[in-house]
């Protein structure tokens, strides 16, 4: 939907959990993965272009839209483990790591120190978050304090020792976007991303820190 209705809504995600639950039963639970810079549903009104010279249509922001989006996932994500075997009396592990940001964007900061929320934070204009990584069953599953963008997202299920690998963002904290180095700043379509960064070397620490918690904590069986 948007901002511009000026509604609370749960949005797609909303129709997504309902009908998961009227088709399944228990409890519908989304959680948003490595998606950082990309989450923004197709909902693109393809009979009213805005800018045909550049390929630009106006959105449909709707709650019948939200409906048809929430209830196609909600119908992939049942077609994606309708084969799949139960896993009596799963084994469960859950680590954990405190990491370390420094936050070297103003308006970061700013919003830290002046949140409703108060965040803690340190004297170095840094702050702490906790990393979690957990074997259930044959899955592993690594937090991220934030919305990382698909290649740190990518690269750390690639590392990760689980037979079903699952990023959890937003998880324990909600830290901005997270980018490599690499693409911090570096061309005009990630601007807004790069702003609302803790900064530049947030996914460097994230990649070392994931990394060397997968590395400590033994496989799932």
């Amino acid at each position: 939907l948007g901002t511009g209705p000026g509604l609370v809504s749960p949005d797609l995600v909303g129709p997504l959990c309902d009908k998961l639950e009227a088709d399944l039963g228990g409890m519908g639970m989304f959680m948003n993965g490595a998606q950082g810079g990309m989450i923004t549903a197709d909902n693109r009104n393809l009979d009213k272009p805005s800018d045909p010279l550049k390929a630009k249509w106006s959105d449909s922001r709707t709650w019948e839209e939200c409906l048809r989006i929430g209830h196609l996932m909600a119908s992939e994500a049942q077609r994606i483990v309708k084969e799949a075997e139960a896993q009596e009396d799963p084994a469960l592990v859950c680590e954990s790591m405190d990491v370390k940001f420094p936050v070297s964007s103003d308006l970061m900061w700013i919003i830290i120190l002046g949140s409703p929320l108060k965040y803690p934070h340190n004297a170095d204009k840094s702050v702490t978050t906790r990393v979690n990584l957990i074997n259930l069953g044959n899955a592993q599953i690594l937090t991220i304090p934030g919305e990382a963008l698909p290649n740190i997202g990518y690269y750390l299920k690639r590392n990760m020792k689980g037979e079903h690998n699952l990023l959890f963002g937003l998880t324990n904290d909600a830290f901005g976007y997270i980018l490599t180095k690499v693409d911090f700043n570096s061309f005009k379509r990630y601007e807004y991303v790069s702003r609302t960064s803790l900064g530049e070397m947030t996914g460097e620490i994230l990649i070392e820190s994931a990394l060397k918690l997968i590395e400590d904590t033994p496989a799932p069986k």
